[in-house]
């Protein structure tokens, strides 16, 4: 076969050109229907109800002719929804060559209001009995179906999660009188009995039935309750032995009136890689690697490596992790070594030990932990040391939040309690308590103020015998903005930062969302670290900056100004990568 290049090259060019004339011509233009007389939100209903809408400049005349002798049925339906029965419409269509444009002049009549409304549910608990209650129907009310058909789902679907399968609505109306403008709504469902749960089997074969079964909290006869259904699926895949896990429920009716559970686990592959480059102005550019063993045996032991690379923090962790009777009851067996090279100390930290992670019913994680601490360090301008630390210690952490990556409501908070002593293994004594905190609180549409707080405390008789890491100081990105890492606290006779033994940071930002995936922020950082409360000398920043919520986590870009007059920078920038909360 025999293909002659220049004349595809030109008709590839005019197969190009002629696309190009195509897209920017009127078979891609959309013609304009305007609506007037009606509120936005009003005018965005009609619109969807109105097929001429979905026209351009290039559909048929006849076509446009029908459709817009049409339109004023479609308008009349998209306002009853909405409560106006009483309605006139003025419409006018203009034509051209070129094109065409549809006017709608809207005038509102008097709404329908709603006079009666009675939504009742016979039987069935006290949630579901709330949700009826809670409805946003009340007389007085502009009918607004919408408000009907959530209120109707919103109880439906209730039902269900409750276990409420016979459930049945006997009546359901709507009745419009037009000529009154008045409505009567009526909603009664007659719940029938509460499903209980039925056996749960487990369709899996890569890890012993007992380790499986651990997680099921579920027993025949409990009453069924979809959370705790979805709480069970949630467990399962936190384990991060499988990689999907689905359910099949199948309730049957009299007489058992039950819900079966099957739980089908699919097994991920044995080993997880994981790699990342992150960045952060604390630390500079960040190289993360790890290697995770998910199913080390058929008793469901985990093993994992991971390290990470910085200019300031470099690491490696090696843990090996047992399952103990309880979903998210673990053991763990660590080693570590960290050094850390900040502008105010040098550390190189071992560190090996064992630790008790348990996920509380309330959603709180414990954590009760023995780690012996072996630390070189260097702080100040003369105090080069060596510390060895035998720590035991107990902590706490919770997280909740809505709608990640950009909650609107949630918050994360922890608190741990360690401590050691110069009689057991321990160069020195002490005891320390630390916590943190930050909150979301939605405002305004599209608004948030994002609130922080930190606290440390240590009991010590010499605050020398402190090893660097134990420490505490304050400034940088995720502390008080305007200040370089770790560098506020309180300083030796010749003005180098030692840390403190206590600390207190607070801040407080307002984030105003201005596009889908993009805001803008003001906030206030204050705080430090220091030894008595009577020598504490809060250093503040304040600044802007912007959010950026991307496919990959938020990414977030201030300019914060130290308002302390001897402050070493007129302002820094602090990038930060990751979740909210």
């Amino acid at each position: 076969m025999i293909v002659k290049k220049g004349l595809i090259g030109t008709t590839g060019r005019q197969l190009v050109l002629t696309a190009l004339l195509w897209l920017c011509t009127g078979a891609a233009v959309r013609a304009e229907v305007a609506i007037e007389g009606v509120e936005p939100a009003i005018r965005s209903n009609v619109l969807a109800y109105l097929r001429l809408e979905d026209e351009t400049c290039d559909s048929p005349s006849w076509r446009v002719r029908r459709l817009h002798a049409e339109s004023e049925n479609e308008i009349r339906a998209a306002l009853e929804v909405t409560g106006y029965y009483d309605v006139e419409v003025d419409s006018e269509l203009r034509q051209d060559a070129a094109c065409w444009q549809a006017v709608y002049k809207i005038r509102l009549g008097q709404p329908v209001v709603l006079r009666n409304v009675s939504i009742k549910v016979d039987g069935g608990d006290g949630k579901l009995q709330a949700v009826a209650r809670a409805c946003a129907l009340r007389p007085g009310d502009v009918l607004q179906h919408a408000k009907y058909d959530a209120c109707r789902r919103q109880i439906t679907r209730l039902a269900a999660d409750r276990g409420y399968f016979s459930k049945e609505f006997v009546e359901r109306r709507v009745d419009v009188y037009p000529n009154e403008f008045a409505a009567d709504i009526t909603l009664h469902l007659v719940s029938g009995p509460r499903y209980v749960f039925g056996e749960t089997t487990l369709d899996q074969e890569v890890l012993d039935d007992d380790l499986i079964r651990r997680f099921v909290a579920i027993e025949p006869g409990d009453p069924y309750d979809a959370e705790r259904v979805r709480r069970l699926q949630r467990d399962l895949i936190a384990s991060t032995y499988f990689d999907q896990v689905v359910f099949d429920r199948d309730p049957r009716g009299a007489p058992h009136f039950d819900v079966p559970l099957k739980v089908s686990l699919t097994a991920g592959k044995k080993r997880q890689y994981t790699a990342g480059v992150g960045f952060a102005t604390d630390v500079g550019p960040k190289l993360r690697g790890g290697i995770l063993n998910r199913r080390m045996n058929a008793s469901g032991h985990q093993g994992e490596v991971e390290a990470s690379l910085s200019r300031v923090i470099s690491d490696i962790k090696v843990s090996y992790r047992v399952p103990l009777d309880k979903a998210r009851d673990w053991v763990t067996f660590d080693t570590s070594y960290t050094l850390e090279d900040n502008d105010s100390f040098k550390s190189a930290l071992f560190t090996t030990g064992a630790q008790r992670v348990q996920q509380r019913k309330n959603g709180w994680a414990r954590t009760v932990f023995l780690q012996l601490r072996l630390e070189d360090y260097e702080t100040g301008t003369v105090q080069d040391d060596y510390s060895k630390l035998f720590t035991p210690g107990i902590g706490y952490a919770f997280v909740k939040e809505d709608y990640p990556p950009r909650p609107l409501a949630g918050h994360r908070s922890n608190v741990q309690l360690r401590g050691a002593a110069d009689v057991l293994i321990s160069d020195t004594t002490f005891l320390q308590v630390y916590g943190n905190t930050k909150w979301v609180f939605g405002l305004w549409s599209g608004a948030r103020l994002v609130a922080r707080a930190e606290a440390g405390f240590t009991a010590i008789d010499e605050f020398a015998d402190l090893p660097a890491s134990v420490r505490f100081y304050a400034g940088g990105d995720v502390s008080v903005r305007g200040y370089a890492y770790q560098s506020l606290g309180p300083t030796d006779p010749l003005g180098a930062v030692i840390g403190g033994s206590n600390l207190l940071v607070g801040s407080v930002e307002i984030d105003q969302q201005v596009a889908a995936n993009w805001s803008i922020a003001a906030f206030i950082d204050s705080g430090n670290a220091y030894d008595n409360f009577k020598d504490f000398d809060p250093a503040t920043g304040i600044g802007a900056g912007i959010r950026w919520f991307s496919p990959l986590g938020p990414v977030r870009i201030d300019v914060a100004v130290p308002l302390e007059k001897d402050a070493p920078d007129n302002y820094r920038f602090h990038i930060t990568l990751g979740p909210d909360l």
